[in-house]
């Protein structure tokens, strides 16, 4: 194997545990985010990380646990084209504690990784209400920048949480996993 990524260059999620593990390795961990960045308590302990054993539920978890996280893709700019490429965006599958799993973004036709993205008029508004309850500035973001919606179509999840290697969810089980906290 050459080492270099085979297929079209459609966007992957390089999964966000970083973020969500650093803050639970914190003892107590405390907070989430900045000063008054959506709903969050910020002077509440984060919730308990679910049993490492079902992959599908951590994957649930992180994912409504972050408010960022690292969208990768293959390159299809001339100079870098086929090499992987990476860029840190906010994100949000719904409320704190009671998130659907659907990541949706409010990109700028200005970031270099998001040409494909996009999001259907059916879904709009229900993108707008998840990323604004999470991020409550962006409603305050330049509109000069022509920003928009998109939605990530999840069709391969590796869950790495410890030792071992990663897990594979289908979307299918991580779409039925489901938690709440407050």
């Amino acid at each position: 194997m050459d080492g270099r990524a085979r297929g079209s260059a459609r966007v992957v999620l390089a999964f966000l545990l970083a973020p969500a593990l650093v803050a639970l390795l914190v003892t107590p961990a405390r907070g989430r985010s900045g000063q008054g960045h959506g709903h969050w308590d910020a002077t509440g302990l984060l919730p308990p990380l679910p049993p490492r054993e079902n992959a599908a539920l951590v994957a649930r978890f992180v994912t409504n646990l972050c408010d960022w996280g690292a969208l990768a893709t293959i390159s299809t700019q001339e100079g870098v084209r086929g090499r992987p490429f990476a860029d840190v965006l906010s994100l949000s599958d719904g409320p704190p504690g009671k998130g659907t799993g659907v990541l949706y973004f409010y990109l700028s036709p200005l970031q270099q990784s998001v040409g494909n993205l996009q999001v259907s008029e059916a879904e709009m508004d229900v993108a707008k209400n998840s990323l604004f309850i999470r991020h409550p500035e962006m409603k305050t973001w330049p509109s000069s920048h022509n920003w928009f919606f998109a939605k990530l179509n999840i069709t391969n999840i590796w869950v790495l949480d410890y030792f071992g290697g990663p897990k594979i969810v289908t979307p299918e089980e991580y779409y039925n996993a489901t938690f709440q906290y407050s």
